[in-house]
């Protein structure tokens, strides 16, 4: 869990067949709502359809760093509670790096497709006046799996949602039926190790999680 950083650089070298179905053999007991694993994944090697796969989620892609270069700040924490880094300088360079994976995404050898099937789906939160976060939480529970095992096999991942947003088009270029919802692609191959996060920072456990009371820092 402290070691799978995103992956935004992979070498072009294939990913053996029993390599990756070890991953989504072991991903595939995670939980999920009734037990009803309604998941669905498209496993894309051919490099046509990987290209395709690309240009829509850069499609996507370039719309959204406009507006996330218009508001570059940001925390960074190295897990102590001290401060790092701030502004635009850090969150500039994890824009760039992200521009440059969304660049040579029809590089990575694996681009996985993943949907959930919606008739197994208790959207719970769907009459609150937001945006719903329920609906897709089984499907997330393997994804987080199959990063974890991507690990564990020497493999670098990346979770993008971008392609969501092109469902229509991805649903007919892989032949999906109706019935599922695209929830995530994942990028799976072997990373450029020179180029990859040697430590992974996150904010310490005492700013996310509370006792009792919201805002009441848990600790030890």
């Amino acid at each position: 869990m402290r070691h799978t950083p995103s992956c935004r650089y992979f070498r072009p070298d294939p990913v053996p067949a029993e390599v990756l179905h070890r991953v989504l053999d072991n991903a595939r007991f995670a939980s999920s709502g009734g037990n009803r694993q309604g998941w669905r994944l498209v496993v894309v090697t051919d490099p046509d359809l990987r290209a395709a796969v690309a240009d829509l989620h850069r499609r996507q892609w370039d719309a959204y760093i406009v507006h996330a270069r218009e508001g570059v700040v940001g925390y960074q924490g190295d897990g102590s509670g001290k401060k790092m880094e701030h502004g635009t300088a850090y969150a500039t360079r994890r824009l760039n790096r992200t521009d440059e994976f969304s660049a040579r995404l029809h590089e990575v050898p694996v681009l996985l497709v993943c949907y959930v099937e919606l008739a197994t789906l208790a959207v719970t939160d769907s009459q609150l006046d937001r945006p719903s976060v329920v609906g897709g939480g089984s499907l997330y529970t393997l994804i987080q799996n199959v990063l974890l095992g991507c690990t564990a096999e020497g493999l670098g991942s990346a979770l993008t949602t971008l392609l969501a947003a092109e469902q229509p088009s991805v649903d007919e270029l892989l032949g999906t039926p109706p019935g599922y919802a695209l929830g995530a692609l994942v990028a799976v191959g072997w990373p450029e190790p020179d180029k990859q996060y040697r430590r992974l920072s996150r904010k310490p456990v005492e700013e996310i999680a509370f006792t009792d009371q919201w805002g009441r820092p848990f600790t030890r």
